[in-house]
């Protein structure tokens, strides 16, 4: 007589192909997304002839209404069922609004709008564009590790780590070649600004080919609704913020991540500008380059270091290290002449990008575990939500932290290059600007890392438990 008990059936995980052709386009997003990153504060303010405070305020508003989208993508995404799979189906979706919104950000549009407020509500709207559709993809991505995964937490670890790893090493090959792009289309075209809207769309295409071929590979794992099933029974918005509310967890990670973003969004809006102001424009390629193989060289060893430390500790010291490289560049950066000190700034970027390599590479992870924490101690499966809450205190730090890149500039009584006067880009108080560029960063990364110290309490033993759990739980429910 055969045996009738069913066979249990392991979940499909993904090849190491798809592995790395997951981190592959989330590099290529990343290469994309450095041209506004980087320049388009500075493109508004010296191109599109946009006063700072405009652009602050303008910012925002539209990171507002950015920050308002995000609160929602997560539940629209539980909610929404698809004929393409729950996640790949948003990632199918968005691909243009993601192209498209990162590239019109960089367009100069002087030649046919005339007012600089109808060219800043132009940067605005693709920004919005861009970014909207950003929280929808980011929270399926992130939502796509555990299926590609499993409840294996090693698996987890390896796709963060590798997905840091290949960011690592494609942003020094972004980081080498667009300056130098953008100097061989002005010079192809006698346009200055348009170098930067050329490099925009041919990352964003890298981007593109790379998530159809993704998508397309990683389509078994996330299988759509057979015909007739049982619609699924999200939980509602009330029960969503309720079970944020009731993880203690996520609210310590939420606050740390959101202060400490802050001071980053500052930070690296006002970068460019230094090399713009003290007359090396031309070496920012070199520091952008070296420091972007610091991150990679640090990605490649970071896994091993932080395994060791633990995700909480190695989030502690990353945050602190980083904090001394601040404080060190804010005293040291600029030589008593007033002249730059390049090769303390080189020095300063690199390793403040490398000791940032020690958590980054686990950050979806911490909010993983989050969630995993949630569904185990609450019951309710909010494990979606928990990487879409992931976005949240980015979102808010954008707002908020983009608006002070423009009435710091303004603060600092920053003055933009005029080509028929012959006069260049100048700060009327350097010593502000050196405030704005690193001892506010520097304050947000010390209190962050204190929240976690004194607040987070999960453990990687823990989180590890909580997901076998749940998946011993959801195994149960099927």
């Amino acid at each position: 007589m055969e045996n009738s008990t069913p066979v249990k059936q392991e979940p499909l995980k993904a090849s190491n192909g798809l592995i790395n052709l997951f981190a592959l386009t989330n590099s290529f997003q990343s290469m994309a997304m450095q041209v506004p990153t980087l320049y388009l504060t500075l493109f508004m303010t010296d191109y599109l002839h946009i006063s700072p405070v405009a652009i602050g305020t303008a910012m925002l508003i539209a990171k507002s209404f950015d920050f308002v989208v995000a609160l929602f993508a997560g539940i629209i995404i539980e909610k929404v069922n698809m004929k393409h799979g729950k996640y790949l189906s948003w990632l199918r979706l968005l691909t243009v609004t993601v192209f498209f919104g990162n590239s019109v950000q960089m367009l100069d549009t002087t030649s046919f709008v005339s007012s600089p407020t109808a060219r800043l509500v132009i940067v605005c709207v693709f920004y919005i564009m861009f970014h909207s559709s950003m929280n929808f993809n980011a929270t399926a991505r992130a939502a796509l590790i555990p299926k590609m995964a499993g409840a294996d937490q090693e698996v987890r670890k390896k796709i963060t780590a590798r997905q840091a790893q290949l960011r690592a090493a494609t942003s020094i090959i972004s980081s080498a070649i667009t300056l130098p792009a953008v100097e061989l289309v002005q010079r192809l075209t006698g346009s200055e600004s348009a170098g930067y809207f050329m490099v925009a769309v041919i990352f964003g295409l890298c981007y593109v080919i790379c998530n159809v071929l993704f998508i397309k590979g990683a389509t078994p794992l996330d299988p759509p609704d057979a015909p007739g099933a049982k619609r699924r029974q999200s939980p509602s918005f009330k029960q969503m913020v309720s079970s944020i509310g009731t993880n203690k967890q996520m609210l310590i990670l939420f606050a740390a991540f959101t202060i400490s973003g802050i001071g980053n969004q500052v930070s690296s809006g006002v970068t460019t500008y230094f090399f713009r102001c003290t007359g090396i424009f031309s070496s920012y390629t070199i520091v952008l380059t070296s420091r972007s193989i610091a991150s990679f060289l640090a990605a490649m060893i970071a896994p091993a270091i932080a395994k060791k430390m633990g995700k909480k500790r190695a989030l502690i010291v990353s945050w602190l290290s980083r904090a001394a490289v601040l404080l060190f560049t804010y005293f040291f950066a600029l030589k008593a002449d007033g002249s730059p000190n390049l090769g303390v700034v080189l020095v300063a970027q690199c390793l403040g990008t490398a000791t940032m390599n020690l958590y980054s590479i686990y950050l979806t992870i911490y909010w993983l575990d989050c969630g995993e924490y949630g569904y185990a101690t609450t019951g309710v499966d909010n494990r979606t939500m928990a990487v879409t809450v992931m976005n949240w205190p980015t979102k808010i730090s954008m707002a908020l932290g983009g608006s002070l890149v423009g009435y710091g500039l303004a603060w600092a009584g920053y003055v933009a290059p005029d080509k028929a006067a012959g006069t260049a880009a100048y700060f009327e108080s350097m010593t502000r600007y050196m405030m704005i560029w690193q001892l506010i960063p520097m304050i947000t990364l010390v209190v962050s890392a204190l929240i976690i110290i004194v607040g987070y309490k999960l453990t990687d033993e823990e989180a590890a438990r909580y997901a076998r759990e749940n998946a011993e739980r959801e195994a149960a429910k099927a």
